[in-house]
């Protein structure tokens, strides 16, 4: 009975606030109902979104046909807590969760907003979020699901999931990832077919710099055969694209991070000549830098050539 009544009184503090609010603003009714949708849709408040014993509730979403809710192991541990993210069916049915070990006050995990940028809300935005979209072409919504466990520049992964009318599956992997989710992410259409493809950065690390000189490597997620995958090989002129566009900025302003993303950029279209061409005669631009790191030009060269033989896909070939 507490329980109903609770409710009762939150749905009539809503009906006062937004009373008050519509006066203060003169909103008409239009923009009255768009801000109550709004927040009831983000508290769970009439969302349907039900409880689980031993977690408390942190947000809701409307996706379509399916509802899904983000919940916090409670009591929380200091640091680190145990998380679920849970899509429901209209009738309250679980039919997909993840689970995950995240910041205690914080939550890591996110869905990708298809109206924000890469992939955020922008703070304060005032713009409702799109979580769901066609990705595959194919009329289906999808979202994309992003998770971070905490690690040292590692350990962020994507899942992409369908959202049938009569079921959810899963079509994607993205693992490997750099940093919060969707920083490492970003959403194109780089061929004539309908699905959208996803891009996924990776950084490389060599000898030759710190972490924030890591070669930035790119791959392309395609959707075929009912999943997207890792079909990279399958972009030759976008991969070219990229390495023009990155050889445009190495003209403006060149860096040793630049350098070696263009000299592997190179190797992945099968042009190691001109990799080894490139680094080698640019590699001396830098040599006040690997000597202030204790770092031979040789051995610099040796390990970006390393990098460029394991990630060479040869497309033209």
């Amino acid at each position: 009975m507490r329980k109903g009544e609770n409710l009762v009184s939150v749905v009539l503090g809503l009906v006062v606030f937004f009373a008050v609010l519509a006066i203060q603003r003169r909103w008409q009714v239009a923009q009255l109902e768009e801000a109550a949708s709004s927040i009831l849709a983000t508290t769970g408040v009439g969302g349907g979104v039900p409880s689980i014993e031993g977690y408390e509730r942190l947000r809701t979403y409307e996706l379509g046909n399916y509802r899904a809710g983000l919940y916090r192991v409670s009591p929380a541990p200091l640091v680190f807590a145990s998380y679920r993210f849970v899509i429901y069916a209209r009738s309250r049915k679980p039919v997909f969760t993840l689970q995950s070990i995240e910041a205690s006050k914080e939550p890591w995990t996110a869905l990708y907003d298809f109206a924000g940028r890469r992939g955020l809300h922008p703070s304060g935005s005032r713009a409702r979020p799109v979580y769901t979209r066609s990705l595959t072409g194919e009329g289906t919504p999808g979202i994309i699901i992003g998770q971070y466990s905490g690690g040292d520049h590692c350990c962020t992964m994507a899942t992409v999931v369908e959202l049938g009318k009569e079921s959810v599956r899963v079509i994607g992997h993205i693992e490997g990832l750099d940093g919060l989710p969707f920083e490492s992410l970003e959403l194109r259409r780089i061929d004539p077919d309908p699905a959208w493809e996803i891009l996924a950065h990776r950084p490389y690390q060599t000898v030759c710099g710190s972490r924030s000189d890591a070669v930035d490597v790119l791959s392309v997620y395609d959707y075929a055969g009912q999943a997207y995958t890792d079909r990279t090989s399958q972009f030759p002129g976008f991969l070219d694209d990229d390495l023009r566009h990155n050889l445009e900025r190495w003209e403006k302003a060149p860096s040793l991070q630049l350098l070696q993303t263009i000299a592997v950029g190179y190797a992945r279209l099968g042009q190691r000549n001109l990799s080894d061409r490139f680094l080698a005669m640019n590699l001396g631009r830098f040599a006040r830098e690997l000597r202030e790191r204790n770092v031979d030009p040789n051995t610099c060269m040796d390990d970006v050539g390393g990098v460029a033989d394991r990630l060479a896909t040869s497309p033209r070939e």
